[in-house]
């Protein structure tokens, strides 16, 4: 009688020990992601307050240099307003004002671009920013956004050996449309996917 009994309630150990397994698993793998996500928020808040010191230092100098011109030409007049107002904010060192940086001198991203320009004003505000370290700190900003993508890659690939393949496939294409982006679009997309991955 007591082996029967075993023999009938073996199955529901079983089926039991599996349920809690498979919990445990999927446990492991929020906490995985969660400490994944957690550590990458706080690396890009870390490039974002880097980016904006150097930014505030940048256009504080360029803001010299336009006032010593003290041109009247409205083309120059709008980058000192919006240089002005990016300066004003500064102290926020967030994305959003980081952004508001990026919209300022979008055209002066593409160094190629900012050279071929027929405009003299163009020319005249490229050559403050580069007088002063925009170069310097587009370069910096690309090391260590490229850092931080080499870095957070190695750990997502581990992170999705724990995850069953339909899972898996939609973070692989959702993590390659962010690495094979350029620039500072590069960025923004890979905060982007921080913030679905968290979610």
């Amino acid at each position: 009688m007591p082996v029967q009994i075993q023999l009938i309630w073996l199955p529901v150990f079983l089926i039991a020990y599996l349920l809690l397994e498979t919990r445990a698993v999927a446990g492991y793998g929020d906490l995985s992601r969660s400490r994944l996500t957690s550590q990458a928020e706080h690396n890009l808040a870390a490039i974002t307050g880097h980016a904006m010191a150097q930014a505030t230092e940048l256009v504080d100098s360029v803001v010299d240099d336009l006032l010593v011109l003290d041109s009247q030409n409205s083309i120059m007049l709008s980058y000192l307003s919006n240089f002005e107002a990016f300066l004003m904010r500064s102290d926020n060192h967030t994305k959003e004002s980081l952004q508001h940086f990026f919209d300022i001198v979008e055209v002066f991203l593409d160094a190629d671009a900012a050279e071929k320009t027929t405009s003299i004003e163009i020319q005249l505000i490229s050559m403050c920013l580069q007088r002063n370290g925009f170069d310097r700190w587009k370069r910096t900003v690309h090391m260590r956004s490229t850092k931080l993508l080499k870095s957070f890659g190695k750990k997502i690939k581990k992170h999705l050996d724990t995850l069953d393949q339909e899972e898996r496939i939609v973070i692989e294409r959702r993590w390659k449309s962010v690495v094979t982006r350029g620039g500072q679009r590069k960025l923004e997309k890979f905060r982007e996917f921080i913030k679905w991955l968290a979610g």
